[in-house]
């Protein structure tokens, strides 16, 4: 049996993020950015808590070897802590919201590189959905630390099938295999 890497929200984070539904989304808080996205780390106030979203390098095992790769994760923090962006020196930015979640997603792709030679569990994005928008926090490229932020009426945005294929296959050298599930929590 091959062994698949984990680079997602574990089963307590789940649980975390499970918990948000039903609440208030107050706002979103981090650094204030022009491209919607922002280096390593963002705040979720839910007015009875925050949630911490994280994208951060772990060493993982990689075809034999080491390799830093981005994943998300999550803290469950207390409504009245300080956010503290990843950037030294910078404010953070609030941006309200104020919409009651109904739906928390997480959408993975089980990617499989060289007819098994290496598989990955990657959690490519959180969605969160409210009565007027629908609301994205997703990864791009393999090895970027950024969290793209989207709001959208209608869509979630999440980071294209072919673009991982690409970004895994080492040029197109490689066979990939990507299959994108979305847990709904």
């Amino acid at each position: 049996m091959r062994m698949v890497n984990n680079a997602k929200f574990t089963i307590d984070m789940q649980d975390i993020l499970k918990e948000m539904k039903g609440k208030t989304f107050k706002s979103i808080e981090c650094f204030k950015t022009t491209t919607d996205s922002v280096y390593g780390k963002c705040r979720l106030n839910l007015g009875t808590f925050a949630v911490d979203l994280y994208n951060y390098i772990h060493t993982m095992p990689f075809f034999g070897a080491l390799e830093d790769i981005p994943f998300f994760t999550c803290e469950r923090m207390d409504k009245k802590s300080i956010f503290k962006p990843c950037e030294q020196g910078r404010t953070a930015h609030v941006y309200m919201i104020d919409e009651k979640i109904i739906g928390v997603e997480i959408v993975n792709d089980l990617i499989n590189v060289n007819h098994g030679e290496y598989e990955i569990s990657l959690d490519q994005a959180l969605i969160i959905r409210t009565k007027y928008n629908v609301y994205s926090f997703y990864k791009s490229w393999m090895y970027s630390e950024l969290i793209n932020l989207s709001s959208d009426q209608e869509n979630a945005f999440v980071y294209d099938l072919d673009k991982v294929k690409y970004d895994w296959s080492g040029r197109g050298a490689d066979p990939i295999e990507v299959v994108r599930k979305t847990y709904i929590l």
